[in-house]
């Protein structure tokens, strides 16, 4: 079934690049075709530019089944900027009294986690579904499709795990740790976080 599947798509990525030769050899044979090809491409280019520099701002997205899970969607170009907008969400998801939810697989409760915001492809037939399919959606550890967040290790960006500091309870201390695509890069202690009493 699955050299069925690899053949069709073989057959169509052919199909498709024929039919963008012919497009383009269709184009170039009037002056008139081909400007309008150019018009067209650099109204597609700004388009682009404009949705990047104006409509994709940095937004953190707390997980609806995992309420210590949060995906970075759009991050920002500056590591040090990134890094700061972690360090808020950890100090605001401290302060609230979150519901028990979903507890992640081979993760610690007393932490929280921070991954880029990615999905795959639509029309892919043997990709994973990316990280954004853990905001609506519990882990899959089993049966034909797996679903563990553990997957995307390198879309991590950062986590932090606490426990009550000593000599004060009710405060939390912690490691918050920044990785990129190759692993840890960075960590910082961070101490005499307010939180509810019966924080996790």
């Amino acid at each position: 079934m699955e050299v069925i599947l690899i053949l069709c798509l073989i057959l169509l990525l052919g199909a498709a690049l024929f039919s963008t030769v012919r497009l383009a050899s269709w184009v170039l044979r009037s002056k008139k075709r081909t400007i309008l090809a150019g018009v067209l491409v650099a109204a597609c280019v700004l388009a682009i530019a404009i949705d990047h520099m104006f409509f994709r701002h940095m937004q953190l997205i707390q997980s609806a089944v995992y309420p210590n899970l949060y995906l970075v969607k759009y991050p920002q170009d500056s590591q040090e900027a990134l890094n700061q907008a972690i360090r808020d969400a950890v100090t605001a998801h401290l302060r609230v009294n979150w519901p028990n939810g979903k507890k992640l697989a081979y993760r610690e409760e007393n932490a929280i986690f921070f991954y880029a915001y990615y999905k795959a492809f639509p029309f892919s037939v043997f990709q994973d579904e990316g990280t954004a399919y853990f905001l609506n959606n519990e882990e899959d550890l089993g049966g034909l499709v797996t679903e563990e967040l553990g997957m995307y290790e390198r879309y991590k960006l950062a986590d932090f795990h606490h426990a009550p500091c000593t000599p004060n309870k009710a405060l939390r201390c912690g490691e918050l740790r920044f990785f990129n695509a190759q692993g840890l890069v960075e960590s910082a202690r961070l101490a005499n976080l307010p939180a509810p009493e019966n924080t996790q």
